[in-house]
């Protein structure tokens, strides 16, 4: 699903930004639509959830699809979040959350090793 958001100016205002988000909610199945967006982008936001494992799968394929395509990647800002962690409930809290199933630590090995491997 593709949203536009298209933001103008008053004459005197400061400019602001328009952005274009490309939210896949996980489904891949438009690739000539995320082939477009990565071609135009200016910067990457790259969302998974920290209670979906498969979901930093998803991401680290969505990291990948940006360093195929795109020769200047080393000059693109990219973000990479890790969502829900509002939701996660620890062992001693033992409440309605959910289990946290990605941890901070194994993101931050992936990025530590994968960075180096962007250039």
């Amino acid at each position: 699903m593709l949203f536009k958001q298209g933001l103008h100016t008053a004459p005197g205002e400061h400019p602001l930004l328009k952005v274009d988000l490309l939210d896949t909610a996980g489904d891949l199945q438009f690739p000539a639509m995320r082939r477009l967006c990565i071609a135009t982008a200016h910067a990457f936001l790259i969302v998974y959830s920290v209670t979906d494992a498969e979901s930093l799968d998803r991401a680290k394929g969505c990291l990948e699809e940006v360093r195929e395509q795109r020769t200047d990647v080393l000059d693109i800002p990219i973000v990479l979040a890790g969502n829900k962690a509002d939701v996660v409930w620890g062992e001693e809290d033992g409440g309605g959350g959910r289990k946290r199933q990605v941890a901070v630590e194994e993101v931050s090995e992936w990025l530590s090793t994968e960075m180096p491997h962007l250039r």
